[in-house]
């Protein structure tokens, strides 16, 4: 994890987070940890330019096995929570260090009424928002410890944590949602897509997605995912989702690098790239290494970029021809 001082954002969040799980943990079942905080917790120590930073906690409930008591509303205003009263949307709360909490529910769980509340009864239809996407998190998660970033805070918590296959579903969701939008879209969530490539194993991120296609609940919010990567990342670097990428590293790493490694559609045939081809490719100096799936150069085989090669497995259609050397390899500039 990137070096934090005491005061910076993320520790405030996560000190959040903390109080938050404190004050639903008769619901603690029904929790799991999605968004940003997520994507750290999977990835953390990941060598990326872009430091690690949200201004948020983000939840999803699963309304299945949510308890009746304590209400949500009373509950969290018990621990000095307050739905704020800067945003309109219902599940939105703030902290009384003025960290937003959302407190969501899966589209396909959210009940009938209402075009963002969440209709959970008998907790309060204020409570929750109701969003499309993570039905994966609540299909696939597992719990991890998740403790404090400040060193005098020494709480630690074991709670569900949404996979790095449902936390890219969401991502991708929410990037798709936002392109009606432009001014909501922000770069970090298409960076956010880069950090999950770099730091899990694409091989079990693509099968995560596979199962998770085929989930009663989540497969239909998966396979639409799928088509956003598509749509959004398949025209390369100058793909929509890459430059976003690659923009959030403006002035501290390499946007360019960022935006060739999210996806770059390969030609079908090709020479043999030099090393420092192969090196910009994988979005790695010479000499450094990568946790990118590589493929061996033949003159008529594509080579497969992170995204290229998740959405190829996870529908079961790798180019033909592609000859992979190992399911992570590692990139060291050579052959």
């Amino acid at each position: 994890m990137n070096h934090i001082g005491e005061a910076d954002l993320l520790v405030r969040a996560r000190r959040a987070l903390l109080d938050v799980l404190g004050a639903l943990g008769d619901h603690r079942n029904a929790i799991v940890v999605i968004g940003a905080q997520a994507i750290y917790l999977h990835t953390g120590g990941v060598a990326v330019a872009l430091a690690e930073t949200t201004k948020d906690s983000d939840l999803a409930l699963d309304p299945r096995i949510l308890g009746e008591r304590p209400l949500l509303e009373d509950a969290m205003r018990i621990a000095g929570f307050k739905l704020d009263s800067r945003n309109s949307q219902p599940g939105a709360w703030i902290s009384a260090d003025s960290i937003p909490v959302d407190l969501m529910v899966p589209e396909a769980l959210a009940g009938v009424g209402g075009r963002r509340s969440a209709r959970v009864p008998p907790h309060s239809k204020h409570a929750l928002r109701r969003a499309t996407g993570l039905e994966a998190a609540v299909a696939d998660h597992r719990p991890m410890q998740v403790g404090a970033l400040a060193s005098e805070d020494t709480r630690v918590h074991t709670v569900n944590v949404a996979s790095p296959a449902a936390l890219l579903v969401a991502k991708l969701h929410k990037l798709a949602e936002r392109c009606e939008q432009r001014d909501r879209l922000t770069d970090k969530d298409a960076h956010d897509i880069y950090r999950l490539l770099v730091g899990v194993a694409l091989d079990e991120l693509a099968a995560a997605l596979q199962r998770l296609s085929a989930d009663p609940l989540a497969g239909q919010v998966t396979r639409q995912a799928l088509q956003f990567l598509q749509r959004l990342f398949a025209d390369g670097p100058d793909g929509l989702g890459s430059v976003m990428a690659g923009r959030a590293e403006q002035g501290v790493g390499d946007p360019d690098v960022v935006s060739a490694s999210v996806t770059a559609p390969c030609p079908k045939t090709c020479s043999r790239p030099s090393k420092r081809q192969r090196a910009k490719r994988f979005g790695c100096d010479r000499g450094q290494s990568t946790r990118f799936a590589c493929y061996e150069w033949h003159s008529s085989k594509p080579l497969l970029t992170p995204l290229e090669h998740v959405r190829g497995r996870a529908t079961g259609r790798v180019p033909r021809g592609a000859t992979r050397r190992n399911d992570v390899q590692q990139c060291h500039g050579s052959p």
